[in-house]
């Protein structure tokens, strides 16, 4: 297929575009970029109108991303990754200091990114090659070294190690509750909207660990993509369940705000998976090390017992 080069913006609005969707920032982006403020809202104002869309808008000094955006992001971020990978394979580096690691999308974009800075830093000879991808575990035909999945920790013939399991609460935007009702018991959320991730099931599980059976949950909307229903979230669209670990970075900024102290775990969680003998390589071992140190407060938490802050009748187990 023929590739229209001059419908396509230039590669560096895009990179600019990332890093300030990235941090819902653009101060943020030009420290990372290290270029001024000026520079990137330039090289944004110039992806807009080669589009012809609005990809973020200001409310009281806040920066959000329009649906535009959001779609335009996950592509983004896979395009660069591939990019990237094709760069790292035509400049032929050493195989040994080259490691393949696949990532789901939610975890590339909500977890790891804002880590992965230690690790190269840390090892800046090292060679990192990111495949994101929702597909199931493929080490023989996608050259994949380890990953990181979601599920139960079974895949036949591969081993795999827990990293961390997902607390579920709701959050929200300042913004909506300066905009709503108040909110200060779980049965106030009937006079919210609720954002779903994939299902009805977590909300469901969740208000009936809260004492809200009574709060009707089969209503708001479903989101396909984690990465979507955080930026409803902060968008203030509503009130959305997701796991802690995976917006930690706009709980700490303040862009999103936790509302209640009940939680319910998951019984699935992210594991690192890798082939048997994947861990002869130092590498491996390496990079697996790392992410069990970067996830070992969390990892803490989950081995709290019954009589701690998490009770049996918190676990739920996802699909």
């Amino acid at each position: 297929m023929m590739i229209d080069s001059g419908s396509l913006p230039p590669l560096n609005t895009l990179r600019v575009f990332e890093a300030v969707a990235r941090h819902l920032s653009f101060t943020q982006a030009a420290k990372e970029l290290h270029v001024t403020q000026a520079a990137v809202s330039h090289q944004i104002k110039s992806l807009e109108d080669h589009l012809g869309i609005k990809l973020f808008s200001r409310i009281k000094r806040r920066v959000l991303m329009t649906e535009e955006a959001q779609m335009l992001l996950p592509a983004v971020i896979s395009a660069f990754s591939s990019i990237q990978e094709a760069l790292e394979v035509i400049r032929e580096h050493d195989a040994e200091q080259t490691l393949t690691v696949s990532l789901t999308p939610q975890f590339a974009s909500n977890w790891l990114s804002f880590r992965i800075g230690s690790f190269y830093k840390r090892h800046p000879d090292i060679n990192l090659h990111l495949q994101i991808s929702s597909q199931e575990p493929d080490f023989v035909y996608g050259k994949t070294d380890l990953g990181v999945y979601w599920g139960s920790g079974n895949w036949e013939g591969l081993q795999s190690e827990r990293l961390m399991t997902l607390e579920y609460t709701p959050f929200c935007s300042p913004e909506l509750l300066d905009q709503e009702q108040s909110l200060k018991h779980p049965l106030q959320l009937a006079n919210y909207r609720l954002l779903h991730e994939f299902n009805y099931e977590k909300w469901k599980a969740w208000l009936r660990h809260a004492g809200a059976d009574e709060v009707r949950f089969k209503r708001g909307s479903i989101f396909e993509d984690t990465n979507l229903l955080i930026h409803a979230a902060i968008d203030a669209k509503g009130v959305a369940l997701c796991g802690l670990e995976m917006v930690q970075e706009h709980l700490e900024s303040g862009r999103l705000i936790r509302l209640f102290d009940e939680s319910i775990l998951s019984q699935q969680g992210y594991y690192v998976v890798f082939p048997r003998e994947a861990l002869e390589r130092p590498l491996v071992r390496l990079f697996r090390d790392w992410l069990m140190e970067e996830t070992l407060e969390n990892s803490e938490e989950e081995n709290m017992t019954d009589s701690e802050t998490i009770s049996k009748n918190s676990i739920m187990e996802l699909a």
